[in-house]
């Protein structure tokens, strides 16, 4: 095996592995301990210098891929569509492993050389597969419960309705309450007619969760304290990622490529 296929083997494997231990963490309590990037950042770095130390001639490129990866990661972090967390690990997977493997190959190749990027895509696409599911069981719900699992929120739109059943589901308060990656996707509105419920489908992955939900629960009693909310499973970005990471490494640039393919039809 010669030199540079030994160094981004080593970088393959301690990304996968603090991916890994990322996801762990995010899936048991939705935050990640920062020790975890505090060790792959330095290791990841280290392994890209000795990389260019090996072959100076892609360093333009390196230097490149790492800036717009860490753009995109802060500008993920402040549109509230990233984690810290998961900013943190793209970062770090960026300094790692900031160009596509060169020496392994996969099933359709890549488009572009920006590694980073293409497992960023293939993670928000592995998310989707939460929506489907969601969309099932409310689906199951709806022919079971009818319209009843609308419960005070029957004046809503169809839309946000459509949406609240692709992003959540109803849940006991209890469990909103008890459940750590759970959060309210409704709030109590006041207006000339008096305070009633609405849909709250959009907030940022760095919402204080503990507030939130306190806020929220205390509002209720404006409305006849409901034992039913639509709540949303706080997305393990992480995992998601990870999961594209592997797709990525074995697969290669799937999204890009099928993008390729069509538009050149």
């Amino acid at each position: 095996m010669e030199p540079l296929q030994i160094i981004q083997s080593a970088s393959i494997l301690a990304s996968l592995s603090f991916f890994a231990l990322g996801s762990v963490f995010d899936l048991k309590t939705r935050e990640v301990p920062d020790r975890v990037w505090l060790g792959y950042g330095p290791i990841g770095l280290a392994l890209t210098l000795v990389g260019l130390s090996l072959n100076f001639s892609y360093a333009i490129l390196t230097i490149f891929s790492i800036g717009i990866t860490t753009l995109l990661s802060f500008a993920l972090l402040y549109f509230g569509l990233f984690g810290g967390a998961d900013a943190k690990a793209i970062i770090c997977l960026g300094v790692t492993l900031p160009l596509v493997p060169s020496t392994y190959g996969t099933l359709v190749g890549y488009v572009h050389p920006f590694f980073p990027i293409v497992v960023v895509v293939m993670g928000f696409v592995c998310s989707i597969s939460v929506a489907i599911w969601l969309g099932l069981r409310n689906l199951g719900s709806r022919l079971h419960e009818g319209a009843q699992m609308f419960e005070g929120l029957r004046h809503e739109p169809w839309w946000a309705k459509l949406l609240a059943a692709l992003t959540g589901y109803p849940a006991d308060i209890s469990k909103l309450r008890s459940t750590v990656y759970l959060y309210p996707i409704e709030e109590v509105a006041e207006d000339s007619t008096g305070a009633h419920r609405r849909f709250r489908l959009f907030f940022s992955a760095e919402a204080d969760r503990e507030q939130m939900v306190f806020d929220f629960v205390k509002s209720l009693g404006k409305v006849g304290s409901p034992r039913r909310v639509w709540v949303s499973p706080g997305l393990p970005m992480l995992l998601f990622m990870f999961i594209g990471l592997i797709i990525t490494l074995t697969a290669g640039d799937l999204i890009f490529s099928a993008l390729f393919m069509l538009a050149g039809r």
